[in-house]
């Protein structure tokens, strides 16, 4: 195949009726037939013509050629040329020589376009060089200082200059990516041929070792014919059936033997042979895909250049979002440890940071309750997708209410509660924030539980109320510091925002008692300050919904002016749908209803500029369930499932550690309640149980429950023991 150049086309500038066909179609004017000057691009396109005449020489002969190269029939021996209609078939000797030409000429074309690469980034370089020298120096820079532009400015001849320059280098760099594009294409189709041929005659040698019995029916006396045996009787067997035969027989069973074993050994060099060539054919292929991928990186880069070239000075400057204004925040840190999780090959790895239910197999469990809400909604024919109204799918948010407060609350008898629906508990948490930020007159800060739902600083830091925190969890005990709790909250200015965690206290699942709610509940009113609930577990921590809202319910007979945010999230699973509730109550009063009603009318404003309408579908899931006593029933009966498996895991981890003779006590794992259990590690040891055992928790030696199981129960038993013996 030769290497010699195809005759080029004269060509011909028709810019002039682009422009105007572009002008008919209000497009941009193209530029100019000295932009692309075809003296200065003759040589690059001659060689690059000459290359792609070559490439498409090469692909046209081997498609024309695939067919007799793959053929694995016999070579016919007549003499003189094929006859009419019959496809020729190569002899091996052919196909090697197909195979030694094609990998020939793709390396001598990747050469031929390596080498026109090079040159062109030679002239790029000294076109750059003579640009500089003539632009960026001596009386054009004077000149365009004494204009009045800076030592960074440039004249329009320079820009214009660069302009075509790069222009040109975009357009060369797009015809090396189409060819190393179509030479590309080359190697795959002879990579293909080669994989093809190889696996017929691998499949054609299989079906040769396994001929029919049949075949050599005449040659096998009946003594050879039933099953052989093993060990000697196999071998008197064989050597009876040889003595049976004629010396005519066994001739020619042995010149059969022999001719097959030539076979064989001319299959096996054919195999090996073509595996060498397909190897070498895939290297080239590989060096191709590289040189392919960093052209298009360049074209890219060339790409952003020419706009940045074209964008004005002004439009150039520095951003307006600098780092000491807005710096790199920090990543999430749940968020990362499950990123963490997810990258960790080990067999043995257990997430128990996880804040969603997982079943005994460690895997998401739809609740057969919202499965069949899900499908009595699919199957209405009247199902929708308009907006919801602002306030929310008013059959979801009535009975949010009277799940949270109690069917027989005053606060719902009295007519002094209003819902909006959220986006979950999150959103309901943000729409309170921002309620009380615009509304409330008391003591602007809101007092967290220390710990607390690491999220809850950031949505009150970012509507403008301070926090501040209140003693919560007792490291010495594991337990609730019940009496720093109290001397925090009497200690609190009067009308101060309390956030109260009702049921599963996220982190810690250490909950108070009824009552030392109840004396809570007379420090705050002594105080006057404002409860704040945050409920995301009701029905999940016990299994009990009347017994999770309790605190709640009592506060609200107390007479109480406060706020509830409802998360739909754990205890319907409904993790992505997002439904929630917020709800305001008043206190009871003549005005009562008058203040609610005002109340809600803001809470939709709010709520219209921040989202305007809530998603329906969680919430239509939710509200199919509470409206329907069966499927309620159903509801609680799967509420119960869940609670029951997780204190089931708080049971067995316990024994386990003790068990085990863990170092310190290890009650606290059954005394806490819902999703989460505050272990007591420390951040070392939480490392190191990360590092050498594969467990993955919040650094504060927060766990959940839910992602333990007996599959993995002893391991993390286990692993605790060492850990904690190790680092005492």
């Amino acid at each position: 195949m030769s290497l010699s150049g195809p005759v080029i086309l004269p060509s011909v500038d028709i810019t002039a009726e682009l422009n105007e066909l572009l002008g008919k179609r209000g497009a941009p004017r193209a530029l100019g037939k000295a932009s692309l000057d075809t003296e200065t691009i003759e040589g690059f396109l001659k060689e690059a013509y000459r290359i792609n005449s070559h490439i498409a020489t090469l692909h046209k002969e081997l498609r024309d050629v695939r067919q007799a190269y793959l053929s694995t029939a016999q070579p016919r021996r007549a003499h003189g040329s094929h006859s009419q209609g019959q496809p020729r078939v190569l002899t091996d000797r052919e196909r090697e020589d197909v195979d030694a030409n094609a990998k020939q000429m793709i390396r001598e074309l990747n050469a031929s376009i390596r080498a026109l690469d090079d040159a062109e980034q030679l002239r790029r370089e000294t076109e750059s060089a003579i640009i500089r020298k003539k632009y960026a120096s001596g009386l054009s820079a004077l000149s365009s200082w004494a204009s009045g532009g800076d030592s960074l400015s440039r004249a329009p001849e320079h820009a214009a200059a660069e302009a075509q320059a790069q222009q040109t280098g975009m357009h060369r760099d797009g015809v090396l990516w189409f060819l190393r594009q179509r030479l590309e294409s080359c190697c795959r189709t002879q990579q293909d041929m080669m994989e093809t041929r190889l696996t017929r005659e691998m499949e054609k040698t299989r079906g040769l070792m396994a001929p029919p019995a049949a075949d050599f029916a005449e040659f096998a006396p009946t003594a050879a014919r039933p099953r052989a045996s093993t060990g000697s009787a196999a071998h008197e067997e064989a050597s009876a059936a040889y003595q049976d035969l004629t010396e005519e027989q066994i001739q020619m069973f042995e010149e059969g033997n022999q001719d097959m074993m030539k076979h064989y050994e001319s299959t096996l060099g054919k195999v090996r042979t073509a595996e060498k060539s397909l190897l070498e054919i895939s290297e080239l292929q590989s060096l191709l895909v590289n040189n392919l991928a960093t052209q298009s990186a360049h074209i890219e880069q060339l790409r952003l250049n020419n706009i940045a070239n074209h964008i004005s000075p002004a439009m150039a400057s520095a951003t307006s979002f600098p780092a000491d204004t807005v710096p790199h925040a920090p990543e999430d840190a749940l968020f990362g440890l499950a990123r963490a999780y997810k990258a960790d090959t080990s067999d043995l790895k257990v997430d128990l940071g996880i804040g969603a239910y997982r079943d005994n197999n460690g895997k998401p469990w739809v609740l057969p309750v919202v499965k069949k809400a899900d499908d009595i909604l699919r199957s209405n024919p009247e199902l929708n997708h308009e907006y919801a109204p602002i306030a929310g799918f008013p059959e979801f948010t009535s009975k949010a209410a009277e799940l949270i407060l109690g069917a027989d609350s005053p606060a719902l008898r009295e007519k002094r509660a209003t819902s909006m629906q959220t986006i979950s508990g999150t959103g309901a948490v943000h729409l309170g924030a921002l309620f009380l930020a615009k509304f409330y007159k008391g003591n602007r800060v809101v007092y967290l539980s220390n710990p607390t739902w690491a999220n809850h600083k950031q949505i009150f830091g970012n509507v403008g109320l301070q926090t501040a925190e209140y003693p919560y969890f007792s490291k010495k005990s594991n337990g609730l510091d019940f009496d720093g709790m109290k001397a925090a909250i009497q200690g609190a200015p009067d009308r101060s925002i309390i956030l109260l965690h009702p049921c599963a206290h996220n982190p810690t699942g250490v909950d108070p008692t009824l009552d030392q709610w109840k004396e809570l509940a007379t420090i705050m009113a002594q105080k006057k300050h404002f409860p704040f609930f945050d409920c995301a577990y009701q029905g999940f921590a016990s299994g009990d919904l009347a017994r999770d809202a309790a605190a709640i319910r009592y506060f609200i007979e107390q007479g109480f002016e406060l706020v509830v945010c409802q998360s739909f999230a754990k205890n319907f699973g409904l993790y992505g749908e997002r439904a929630g509730c917020f709800h305001v109550v008043t206190g009871p009063g003549a005005d009562a209803q008058t203040t609610i009603g005002r109340i809600a009318s803001q809470l939709a404003i709010l709520q219209r500029s921040e989202i305007s309408n809530p998603p329906l579908y969680g919430a239509r899931i939710a509200g199919t369930v509470l409206n329907d006593p069966k499927l309620f029933a159903e509801w609680e009966d799967n509420l119960r499932t869940m609670s029951g498996r997780i204190i089931t895991m708080r049971k067995e981890l316990r024994s386990r550690l003790e068990a085990l003779g863990t170092p310190g006590t290890w009650n606290h794992i059954t005394d806490q309640i819902g999703m989460f259990s505050f272990t007591g590690l420390t951040e070392t040891q939480v490392q190191k149980l990360r590092e050498e055992y594969h467990i993955y928790m919040t650094k504060n030696g927060r766990i959940s429950m839910a992602g333990l199981n007996t599959n993995n129960i002893d391991h993390v038993a286990k692993a605790i023991r060492k850990v904690v013996g190790e680092t005492q």
